[in-house]
């Protein structure tokens, strides 16, 4: 009994951010693992071509998530607040699920009415596919993925209530499913393996997090309520869409580069792109899983006015982050050609070593912008954004469009840091240091 004891006061003594972000951790590495491993599942069982299909439809992630309309954000700013001061949050919940799925049927309706005019364009360079089959790989992609962000309110949810271990938990089992399911489609005896392989990996990430949001949202709203749109509603709309305008500047930076690789880049050079910037992705990952912890916590050290933590862990944990990406960046400018081998061993893929170091670069800029940019959002202080990214967004756009000809995949890299240098990675901590000097 005594060592129960103290096994339980040991767990209790240790931060709630820090369980969070552990668990994030070991997500993330069952993921990355995953998603390695799949990248030479599907180098075997659809080969190259077909591979550089479905990573960039995969990519394309981003741009099809804006769907939730910045409700997930909203969520989980107004369950920290009302939390900070002790207030229920059950209407919250209720409001944000009923509208997230509204959105949800509203955006697949519209997403099958633009198919037919944008896959011919995203996937120009496939040749080897019919126009049919370009709009049916889209739609579908892009259907699940919509239910993938629209599931990941619950995700905000469980963050805001410090309980993110249990996102990261559905998180790595949804990608535990979607491999499992990729080893039936490469062992049974089908044709269209392209779209069966898409389907089977990224449905789980999709159908969990939408079941979690369901049942949540019938377990908070009254029956007689499900269907009547209240303020609340239109309360979380209207903060969320501050929060969805800056996602849709973010995806102008972060996303632009998977549009202007379609135009411009052969099949190859994008499957080459997308592995070594998902080798590169899965170890941000680990570090963003920090942040993704440390947002509530900021949200209610500043509703509490301690600023004096909050600096302390920004130096805390940018110290680590950069030294950490610093790292990451040596060890793969000097194994990534075995990584290739062992990625991909039936292709031959090279990749400078400008491109790697100019990666590397890429990802520290992440991490001190990410860092500053998460601490802004949490005391819902968007303002920064909305001068500084817009033009981060021109930049990239138009920087990226201009050098990707010229420099391919070192062009795509080098119009993405530019952004980064000539606006947020100045702009964002000189923001956050106003808001602390005020």
């Amino acid at each position: 009994m005594n060592d129960e004891i103290i096994k339980a006061h040991i767990f209790s003594r240790i931060p709630q951010h820090l369980l969070v972000a552990g668990s994030a951790w070991i997500s993330r590495i069952i993921v990355a693992l995953i998603q390695l491993a799949s990248i030479r599942l599907l180098m075997d069982s659809i080969g190259l071509e077909k591979y550089a299909v479905f990573a960039l439809l995969t990519g394309l992630m981003g741009w099809f998530i804006l769907a939730e309309l910045g409700v997930g954000v909203s969520t989980q700013n107004y369950i920290s607040e009302s939390r900070a001061e002790n207030k229920s949050y059950d209407s919250v919940i209720a409001a944000s699920g009923m509208v997230a799925l509204l959105l949800m049927s509203i955006t697949i309706i519209v997403l099958y009415l633009a198919s037919p005019y944008l896959a011919p364009i995203l996937l120009k360079q496939f040749l080897f596919l019919s126009e049919l089959e370009k709009i049916k790989l889209f739609f579908i992609t892009g259907s699940l993925f919509i239910g993938f962000g629209i599931g990941g309110v619950s995700y905000k949810v469980w963050y805001a209530e410090q309980k993110g271990y249990l996102a990261n938990v559905i998180f790595a089992l949804s990608h535990i499913i979607g491999f499992i399911g990729l080893l039936f489609v490469r062992n049974a005896p089908v044709e269209d393996r392209l779209l069966l392989s898409l389907v089977a990996f990224v449905a789980p990430t999709a159908l969990l997090p939408l079941t979690v949001l369901i049942s949540r949202q019938l377990k908070n709203t009254p029956w007689n309520t499900r269907i009547i749109f209240t303020n609340k509603h239109l309360e979380i709309i209207k903060r969320g869409f501050h929060f969805w305008l800056f996602s849709v500047m973010a995806a102008g930076v972060l996303q632009i580069d998977y549009i202007v690789m379609s135009q411009f880049l052969t099949p190859h050079d994008i499957a080459a792109y997308l592995i070594a910037t998902r080798i590169f992705g899965l170890t941000l990952f680990i570090y963003t899983s920090v942040l993704m912890a440390l947002w509530p916590l900021f949200a209610e050290l500043i509703v509490k006015g301690r600023w004096l933590n909050i600096i302390k862990y920004l130096k805390q944990y940018l110290i680590v982050g950069l030294a950490y990406m610093a790292i990451c960046t040596v060890l793969l400018t000097r194994f990534m050609p075995e990584i290739l081998e062992i990625l991909a061993s039936k292709e031959v893929i090279i990749l400078p070593l400008s491109f790697i170091l100019l990666l590397g670069i890429y990802h520290m800029l992440r991490v001190w912008t990410d860092t500053f940019s998460m601490t802004l959002q949490s005391m819902n202080d968007l303002k920064p954004f909305w001068i500084y990214v817009p033009i981060q967004a021109a930049l990239s756009i138009g920087l990226q469009w201009t050098l990707a000809p010229v420099f391919g995949l070192n062009g795509i890299v080098m119009g993405l840091i530019a952004s980064y240098v000539f606006t947020v990675m100045w702009a964002l901590p000189l923001s956050v240091k106003k808001q602390y000097k005020n």
